[in-house]
């Protein structure tokens, strides 16, 4: 590149020469080759700035955040459950033969299985139900008419709804269904047995011990038989009901 000062010859006065200023000290000529020194090295600034702002506001290098979304809380209450439970069942009868009663009661160990479907509505916990348990063996009893004879019910099969109110962790309930329940009463060398559906009412309080495990307490009653037969020529009406409190275990899934 060729100066644009090349072809001129910058002369001084003899007074300044005689001063002692030689020709390379001359004060225009020293700031000519600042000014060319210094408009390179601006130039190279500024581009270099411009570079590295554009490469900082390159879309390419943004990463948009990641958002995880939230789980919703777990229902304590809601969905299926399967379980086992023990307890205590009192099988009454009331025997009567022409206007004569007589009652038969046996309390006997009774067990079951059981398991349902809940849902949370609103405040409240509604579900259905369904259970088996066996009952207990047959009391024995002397009717003054009919005589000597023997009465009870073996098993219970049952579907129910249930409303609870959850309070925490407990959750006190009613149940209403209804239950198919052997019974049989044998007098006179005669026997009947049939499977009778009755109403069951109950309820009971129940108690989550984890979010998988929970235990209650429950109490049934069941309406069983309201039933007329003939006995070696003796009619007798049977009617009866069974009462049940059970403790329960149950798992959730």
């Amino acid at each position: 590149m060729v100066s644009p000062f090349a072809n001129y010859d910058i002369s001084f006065p003899p007074r300044l020469r005689r001063a002692g200023m030689r020709h390379g000290d001359n004060p225009l000529l020293r700031r000519l080759r600042r000014r060319w020194f210094l408009e390179p090295l601006v130039l190279c600034t500024v581009l270099g700035m411009l570079v590295t702002g554009a490469r900082a506001a390159d879309p390419g290098s943004f990463e948009e955040p990641v958002f995880e979304p939230v789980a919703a809380p777990q229902s304590l209450w809601a969905g299926p459950y399967l379980g086992f439970e023990t307890g205590i069942s009192q099988t009454a009868t009331e025997v009567t033969v022409g206007g004569r009663k007589d009652d038969a009661s046996r309390v006997d160990a009774a067990f079951g299985l059981f398991g349902g479907y809940n849902w949370e509505v609103s405040r409240f916990v509604l579900g259905v139900e369904a259970g088996a348990a066996y009952l207990g063996g047959r009391e024995k009893g002397r009717h003054p008419t009919l005589g000597n004879y023997e009465t009870g019910a073996k098993w219970t099969v049952n579907a129910k709804a249930r409303a609870g109110l959850p309070i925490n962790n407990f959750m006190p309930y009613l149940s209403v269904g209804i239950a198919a329940t052997e019974h049989s009463l044998k007098a006179n060398n005669k026997e009947h047995s049939s499977v009778s559906i009755g109403p069951v009412l109950g309820g009971g309080l129940e108690v989550a011990v984890t979010d998988e495990w929970r235990i209650r307490a429950d109490y049934s009653l069941t309406g069983i038989i309201d039933s007329k037969d003939r006995y070696a020529g003796v009619s007798a009406r049977r009617n009866s009901a069974n009462h049940r409190l059970m403790i329960g275990i149950s798992r959730a899934f």
